[in-house]
């Protein structure tokens, strides 16, 4: 395990990232974009591609506090909070941006297909809950062998 976590140093601001995510996903064909917010914070993109005969709703959360918590367990003195979770947020967000780039490339070159690569973020209703946080509040019981 590497002494940083990727992205670690990271001086980009959040709403930079976002706006360079949307990008991305604009240029792959997303048909519509938006950003979630908590407390006047980017917490999730929302994005909608065209698969087949239909609009199919994706959502790509910002986990940023588990980040958070990485940095809090790795180091021993921590002078401003604050700037710990400022920091965590941009980390996680620049995370997300190298993701959504790699898989964008797969796409690209046809590896894989949209689909294939973004099915755990698909909306499955209104809430904004995805496939993969409904098969883990199931804990996972609908995979069988």
């Amino acid at each position: 395990m590497s002494d940083r976590l990727f992205m670690e140093t990271t001086k980009i601001s959040v709403n930079k990232t976002v706006g360079q995510i949307q990008g991305l996903l604009a240029m792959a064909g997303a048909l519509s974009i938006l950003v979630d917010y908590e407390a006047s914070q980017p917490s999730a993109i929302s994005f909608k591609i065209q698969l087949n005969d239909r609009q199919v709703p994706f959502r790509l959360p910002c986990r940023w506090k588990a980040v958070l918590k990485v940095l809090r367990d790795r180091r021993k003195r921590i002078r401003y909070e604050e700037d710990l979770e400022e920091q965590a947020k941009r980390i996680a967000w620049r995370q997300i941006l190298r993701w959504t780039e790699a898989q964008i490339a797969l796409i690209e070159t046809e590896m894989v297909k949209t689909e294939e690569v973004f099915l755990p973020y698909i909306q499955l209703d209104s809430t904004g809950r995805t496939l993969f946080e409904k098969i883990q509040e199931g804990n996972f019981k609908q995979l069988k062998e």
